[in-house]
C-alpha cells in the first residue's frame, strides 16, 4: 500500500472552499489536532446542526468525548443527540429482528440494508450510525405479501403512488421500493425489490445478491445479510447517488475500508468494472482518501488519477457536503434561489455522464417524466397514458412553485 497524497492533490481547491465548520467536523472524525484560531472561527451553533444533518453523532460522540477544547456546553447538546440517537437505534433494532422474525414465520426472506445491522457488523453493536428507516431487500414476488403483513402490523404508504393498473405497471419497473410509515412507532420501512430504480443501467444482479448473502444469528434469529463486496459495492452506489451529500455515507465506506484487508479494494473494484460501477467506487476511495486520510494501493491510485471525470464527481460532491443545509431548508422563492436549483440540476446531470455515459443520463432524464406526485394531482386515464409523458414538464413546473410558496407562508 502506498500514501494517499496523489488522489487528494486534485480536490485541494475545493477542500480549502468548505466552511470551517465542516473542517472541523471532519477533523474531529479523523481525530487531528486543532489549532487555536480554528476553533476561533467557527460559528457553534451551526457546528452542531452539521453533525445533526450530516448524521454522524454515532460515530463521532465517543471520539470528541474527551477534547478539552470543545465548549462544555456543546458538548452537552452533542451528549443529549448521541443518547437520542443511541435510544432511537435500540427501537429501530427491535423492529427490524421483530419484522425480520415475523417475515420468516410467514416463508418471506430479506436482506437489511444499512442501518443498525451495518452498525452491528463493522462496530459490534448497533448504536453507531444514525437511521433515518428500515430498509430491507425482498425477492420481487414477495413484496405484495410483505406489505399485507406491515399492512396488519399498522404501516400505511407514506405517500398515494398510484391507483390504476398501469400506473403501477410503470412505478414497479421504474422505482424500487415502497416506503411505509407507522404513526405510533414513528418508523419507516423502505420494502426494496431491487437495490436500485436504475437497475438495468447499473448491474447488481439479484440472483448474485441472494446467491452470495451470507446469515448472521442475531437474538436467536438467522438474519441474511448482503456479502461484503455487494454491500461495499452497494454503499458507493447508494452514496454517489445521493451526492455524498451526507457524511455519514462516507463515513460507512471509511469504516468498512479500516475493517478489511488491504486486497478487499482491488477485489471490490475489480467486481464494480464488471457490473459497469467502476467510477462510483474510484470517487467513494478519492474522498475517503482526500478526507479520512484512507491509505489505498498504488493501483487504484494509478486508477484514479488516470480518470479526470472522478476528481470532477468528487469535486461535486465536496460542493454539495458543504451546501447540506441550504440543501435541506426550504428557502423563499427569489432569483438566487432558482439559480441554486438550476445550478444543482446541472450538476446533477452532470454527475450522471461521469458515473457513466449519456445512456445513464438518458435513463435520469427518463425518471423527470415518471413521477407520482403528477398523478396525484391530473393523471391520463390508462387508455391514453402516454399523454402523462406530455404533461409531465407542466406538473414539475406546478410543483416547482407551489413548494415555493409554501415556504413563503
Amino acid at each position: 500500500m502506498t500514501s494517499s497524497a496523489p488522489p487528494f492533490s486534485p480536490l485541494q481547491a475545493s477542500f480549502d472552499n468548505l466552511s470551517a465548520e465542516l473542517k472541523l467536523l471532519i477533523k474531529c472524525q479523523t481525530n487531528e489536532p486543532v489549532g487555536a484560531e480554528e476553533l476561533n472561527a467557527i460559528n457553534w451553533s451551526l457546528f452542531v446542526q452539521l453533525v445533526k444533518s450530516h448524521r454522524i453523532i454515532g460515530g463521532l460522540y465517543p471520539i470528541i468525548d474527551e477534547n478539552e477544547w470543545l465548549p462544555v456546553g456543546i458538548k452537552d447538546r452533542l451528549k443529549a443527540i448521541y443518547d437520542q440517537n443511541k435510544l432511537r437505534m435500540l427501537t429501530f433494532t427491535a423492529e427490524l429482528l421483530h419484522i425480520s422474525k415475523l417475515f420468516q414465520k410467514n416463508g418471506i426472506a430479506s436482506i437489511p440494508l444499512k442501518g443498525p445491522l451495518l452498525s452491528y457488523v463493522y462496530h459490534g453493536d448497533f448504536m453507531q450510525r444514525v437511521c433515518h428507516d428500515i430498509d430491507l431487500l425482498l425477492e420481487p414476488a414477495q413484496i405484495e405479501k410483505a406489505y399485507s403483513i406491515l399492512y396488519d402490523e399498522g404501516y400505511r404508504m407514506m405517500e398515494e403512488i398510484y391507483t390504476t393498473p398501469k400506473q403501477k405497471e410503470v412505478y414497479l419497473a421504474n422505482f424500487h421500493h415502497y416506503c411505509l410509515y407507522h404513526e405510533t412507532k414513528n418508523i419507516i420501512i423502505e420494502l426494496h425489490w431491487r437495490l436500485l430504480a436504475s437497475q438495468n443501467i447499473l448491474t447488481f444482479p439479484n440472483a448474485e445478491l441472494w446467491k452470495n448473502a451470507w446469515v448472521e444469528k442475531i437474538s436467536g434469529i438467522d438474519i441474511q445479510l448482503l456479502s461484503k463486496h455487494d454491500n461495499f459495492l452497494y454503499l458507493c452506489v447508494h452514496g454517489g447517488q445521493h451526492q455524498w451529500k451526507r457524511l455519514f455515507w462516507l463515513n460507512d465506506i471509511v469504516v468498512v475500508l479500516q475493517k478489511e484487508e488491504a486486497i478487499f479494494i482491488t477485489e471490490a473494484y475489480d467486481l464494480a468494472k464488471q457490473r459497469g460501477i467502476g467510477n462510483y467506487v474510484l470517487q467513494a476511495l478519492q474522498l475517503a482518501s482526500a478526507l479520512y486520510k484512507i491509505i489505498l494501493p498504488a493501483s487504484i491510485i494509478d486508477e484514479i488519477t488516470s480518470k479526470d471525470s472522478v476528481s470532477h464527481l468528487s469535486k461535486i460532491a465536496l460542493v454539495h457536503m458543504n451546501s447540506l443545509m441550504s440543501l435541506d431548508e426550504q428557502e423563499p422563492f427569489s432569483l438566487k434561489t432558482l439559480r441554486g436549483k438550476v445550478s444543482r440540476f446541472w450538476l446533477h446531470y452532470t454527475s450522471s455522464y461521469y458515473y457513466g455515459d449519456l445512456k445513464n443520463v438518458v435513463h435520469e432524464a427518463k425518471a423527470y417524466f415518471i413521477n407520482p406526485a403528477y398523478w396525484s394531482v391530473f393523471a391520463f386515464p390508462d387508455k391514453v397514458f402516454l399523454l402523462n409523458y406530455v404533461a409531465a414538464p407542466f406538473l414539475w413546473g406546478y410543483h416547482f412553485f407551489r413548494k415555493f410558496k409554501k415556504s413563503n407562508l
